[in-house]
């Protein structure tokens, strides 16, 4: 995964962090799959929504927070292998990503994987296009400020929840 791709002069993709966003994508493609396409993925929406009627409907709710809890666990250690390529592993491999990874969520709309997406997308082009005028720190502090601003407009993100499921 060594090298880079050269689009113009003043852009080069290294090779080792396209392959990290395309096996993002891939993971993202398979979890939207699995909460969508399944039974488990059923039950986990069901009982996102509405804890008691699922669980008076025969899902057993314990088993499906164990398993949730498994699969986002297994996803952040997903996660810590595709960061692996880019650093050095140790116990504080993803702390610089803790802040910006609950950010995007928050953008995004919590508990929406398509916000996740959108909001993470988009909250790093923009400070990639600040950097460069204002700075990595400056930039992230402008990014942070819009995003406060924002939350301050719409509480619940680019895309909140909807019906039954916003109510809790």
């Amino acid at each position: 995964m060594s090298g880079s791709l050269e689009i113009n002069d003043a852009l080069s993709l290294t090779y080792n962090r396209l392959y990290i966003t395309l096996f993002g994508l891939l993971v993202f493609l398979a979890l939207l799959a699995l909460l969508k396409h399944t039974r488990f993925g059923l039950q986990v929406r069901a009982v996102a929504q509405n804890r008691a009627m699922a669980k008076a409907v025969g899902i057993r709710t314990e088993w499906v927070d164990a398993m949730t809890f498994g699969l986002g666990s297994g996803i952040a250690g997903v996660a810590g292998v595709a960061l692996s390529q880019l650093t050095n592993v140790g116990p504080n491999l993803g702390q610089a990503y803790i802040i910006d990874s609950f950010i995007v969520v928050v953008f995004g709309g919590v508990g929406n994987l398509w916000g996740t997406l959108v909001g993470g997308v988009s909250l790093g082009i923009v400070n990639k296009f600040l950097e460069p005028y204002a700075g990595a720190v400056l930039a992230k502090i402008l990014v942070l400020v819009f995003i406060i601003i924002y939350i301050q407009k719409r509480p619940r993100g680019m895309f909140p929840q909807k019906g039954r499921a916003a109510e809790g």
